[in-house]
């Protein structure tokens, strides 16, 4: 299945209006085992969590990112993302996916100041966690935005890692 929505006039946009920031500490609890399928979203308890900045062709951008799922399954939180010009978005969590040190991450964007970035559509991203202190630093995709209703779920059904991915050079990602 593939994603509807215009994922592809996102990304050439996606430059111009998108950065990404690391998340704060966060005190993070290990996961309960899973009871059940998961049917492709995150099994309860997991979390992706991350702030920082990345940069990018066109300048530095920062993200902020925080999203967590409940016993239930249900999937919270929001992130943020802000170009050096000063354009952001930031979107409410709809779904998050977690497979070992990636989580994919889709929410609704509720509110920007980029005339391009549409209000109630959908933004995926996904982050890599590649340790503490370890030579391999962490990664963040650019984020897609403007996708259609429904995006948000196939993101983290389908789990694609084709956004064009950043190294995080001042901050932090916790996937759990």
């Amino acid at each position: 299945m593939r994603i509807s929505g215009s994922i592809v006039p996102a990304l050439s946009i996606v430059p111009a209006l998108v950065s990404i920031t690391a998340l704060a500490c966060v005190d993070l609890v290990e996961p309960p085992a899973a009871e059940g399928p998961s049917f492709g979203l995150a099994v309860p308890g997991h979390a992706a969590v991350g702030s920082g900045h990345v940069q990018s062709p066109a300048g530095l951008r920062e993200f902020t990112f925080h999203a967590l799922e409940s016993p239930s399954g249900d999937a919270s939180g929001s992130y943020k993302v802000v170009l050096a010009s000063g354009l952001f978005f930031e979107a409410d969590v709809t779904c998050l996916a977690v497979d070992g040190n990636t989580g994919w991450v889709a929410g609704t964007i509720r509110a920007t100041n980029a005339a391009a970035v549409v209000l109630g559509s959908v933004s995926t991203f996904f982050a890599v966690d590649n340790g503490e202190g370890g030579e391999a630093a962490d990664i963040v995709s650019l984020a897609a935005f403007n996708l259609a209703d429904g995006a948000d779920l196939a993101f983290c059904d389908e789990r694609p890692l084709a956004l064009p991915q950043l190294t995080v050079t001042d901050g932090n990602v916790q996937v759990r």
